[in-house]
């Protein structure tokens, strides 16, 4: 899709156009060929149905991706599972350098999401980059955490984005019950070190794809505090050309 320029806010610049554009593209399910499968598979949840995490990482950790949720980034007319049209940019702007807001040492390497005393996300997490493709794409049954050069990591000032699958063929992925958190819920991303940061929700809501890629309170990297985006798609709207119409999105800022 053509790509219209992005706003600054509040006097800044936009996002490096790269880094944009190729979160536009993040892979997250495809499932056109199951068709509304949460009413024909037997035992399966429907969308908006409490998964325990648990259970969705013995799901998604068990089984190889099937021919119709594998990871596909071919940007064609024929075949497609990104959940939000993706373009390469041509854009020669240099990325911001890295947020000098201290984070925990290492790397982040667990999300956790609860809601009044119940936990809704519990999800490893791995840096994800762009591919050949401009395409984010965790592997199924973990989390990624944008690790593009520019882009902070989660305790840093400046949006972090974190991303990740609803479902995996026929099953619930870690992010299956992120659609069901509610403001004031507790987000809490570990490192590696055994230190946690942790954010409160402020809003979470569907968003169309044609919203997405132009919302600058999602692409926010250089916000003054350490926001944190999260990302899935909406499992409640049509599948077209093998993914979900589409998105949801998780804002929130720190606890």
């Amino acid at each position: 899709m053509a790509r219209t320029p992005r706003r600054a806010q509040h006097g800044r610049e936009p996002a490096p156009t790269r880094a944009v554009a190729g979160l536009l593209g993040i892979a997250l399910v495809s499932a056109a060929a199951l068709g509304a499968w949460w009413l024909t598979s037997e035992g399966t949840a429907a969308p908006g149905t409490y998964v325990a995490p648990s259970e969705i990482a013995t799901a998604s950790s068990t089984s190889e991706p099937s021919a119709t949720s594998s990871r596909t980034s071919r940007r064609s007319s024929s075949s497609s599972s990104s959940t939000t049209p993706a373009h390469r940019s041509t854009s020669t702007t240099t990325p911001p350098a890295p947020s000098a807001t201290a984070a925990p040492a290492g790397d982040p390497t667990r999300v956790t999401v609860t809601s009044g005393g119940r936990t809704l996300v519990d999800a490893s997490l791995q840096a994800t980059y762009l591919d050949a493709d401009d395409v984010l794409a965790p592997p199924f049954g973990t989390a990624g955490w944008y690790a593009e050069s520019g882009w902070p990591k989660p305790g840093q000032t400046g949006a972090s984005i974190l991303v990740g699958h609803i479902n995996h063929g026929s099953e619930p992925d870690v992010f299956w019950n992120l659609p069901q958190v509610k403001i004031g819920d507790r987000v809490t991303v570990t490192y590696g070190s055994g230190r946690e940061v942790a954010w409160r929700i402020t809003r979470s809501s569907a968003a169309s794809k044609t919203e997405v890629p132009q919302d600058d309170t999602i692409w926010d990297h250089d916000n003054p505090r350490p926001v944190l985006r999260l990302i899935t798609c909406d499992p409640t709207t049509p599948l077209q050309g093998g993914h979900y119409e589409g998105n949801w999105v998780v804002w929130a800022d720190p606890a």
